[in-house]
């Protein structure tokens, strides 16, 4: 097991080793959790569920680089309009924004009834995101998204699912789940906020903005918003 930090020189190259290997997971120190990464591919879904222990047929969101691209992922007319533009998306740093990507019936490991969530950070860690999504582009297998194309790694707790502990936030259960899991390389940062845990979800839609899960930083991120959406 490769410890690596943020900012260490090679750190992309490094990640993208571990995603053309045959268990492409990389564990992800982000500000207020610890988090597995991996390629936006069925395969890479499949790593996830077994370093997870999860059921199949589940979905997983992602970690946003490019914020242009994620919002031109959006169906036409799904976004408020108040928020219809990369920029204005930034008031969700910190957060996971969850939009309309697809038909309402439409699922794939990336996607669940035409949705999917990206998580929007600042930098440093945009800074990684955006070098993953340029040497991820390769990998990218339209059909998981209705056909569009969007490069961006999956990003999920690192954690057993279901497990009663929840998320882990401490470098001592990080690295034990590393091991019992197998992965190769984690990746850790000194950027971490005093109040810890999985990231809220907000759920974008034309007329509203709904919390589908409540998380650190959430009301800083709701005083932000349009008062009409709050």
């Amino acid at each position: 097991m490769k410890k690596m930090w943020i900012n260490d020189d090679g750190l992309v190259d490094e990640i993208m080793k571990i995603f053309h290997s045959d268990y492409p997971v990389v564990m992800f120190q982000l500000s207020t959790v610890y988090t597995l990464i991996a390629p936006p591919t069925q395969a890479g879904a499949q790593a996830l569920n077994h370093a997870k222990q999860r059921l199949p047929e589940k979905n997983y969101g992602s970690a946003i680089g490019n914020l242009n691209a994620f919002h031109r992922l959006a169906n036409e007319g799904s976004l408020p309009e108040a928020l219809d533009a990369p920029e204005k998306l930034e008031v969700f740093s910190g957060a996971f924004m969850r939009i309309d990507v697809a038909e309402s019936n439409f699922d794939s490991v990336l996607v669940r009834s035409g949705t999917h969530q990206g998580l929007l950070l600042n930098w440093p860690f945009r800074d990684v995101f955006i070098a993953l999504e340029k040497a991820i582009k390769p990998m990218v297998e339209p059909e998981l998204f209705q056909g569009k194309t969007y490069a961006s790694v999956l990003c999920t707790s690192a954690n057993l699912s279901g497990d009663p502990k929840g998320s882990i936030t401490d470098w001592r259960r990080a690295r034990r789940f590393a091991r019992k899991r197998a992965i190769k390389l984690i990746v850790r940062t000194h950027s971490t906020e005093d109040v810890l845990g999985s990231y809220p979800i907000f759920h974008l839609t034309p007329d509203k903005i709904e919390i589908k899960r409540h998380g650190p930083g959430e009301q800083e991120i709701i005083s932000r918003l349009p008062e009409h959406l709050r």
